[in-house]
């Protein structure tokens, strides 16, 4: 059961935030301050969900959302954009560019939750 998330920001406020509350919900983390580590790390491991900042120097969300995308073995990973960009043209534009949902900064529980839910329980575990 994949229990796995990235979050991808330049930012580490953003990243500690994230981290956080995917942490109080259940999720383990492994973060990233641009999306070339988070790239490489992809092929050793595939999270459930990632939280893919837009705006970011080395390579953008947009284009690393694209480079997922283009790859079949990565098919099955959740991209959510993680962003303060969050007018309703822009909105389209990531769904319609491969992005599965859209968070916007500052997130709280109760957006994150809506758009992750809560980790799969391993076999055996207590409900």
């Amino acid at each position: 059961m994949n229990r796995l998330a990235f979050i991808i920001d330049d930012s580490a406020v953003n990243i500690a935030v994230a981290r956080l509350l995917l942490q109080r919900m259940g999720w383990t983390v492994e973060d990233f301050p641009s999306a070339i580590p988070m790239l490489e790390r992809l092929e050793q491991v595939q999270p459930a969900f990632m939280l893919l900042d837009i705006s970011m120097p080395d390579l953008g969300g947009e284009e690393a959302c694209q480079r997922i995308r283009a790859n079949p073995a990565w098919k099955g990973v959740r991209i959510i954009a993680y962003t303060a960009h969050a007018l309703e043209d822009e909105r389209q534009r990531y769904l319609a560019n491969g992005f599965d949902d859209i968070v916007t900064k500052p997130i709280t529980l109760g957006s994150l939750t809506a758009a992750v839910g809560t980790p799969p329980q391993p076999p055996g575990a207590a409900s």
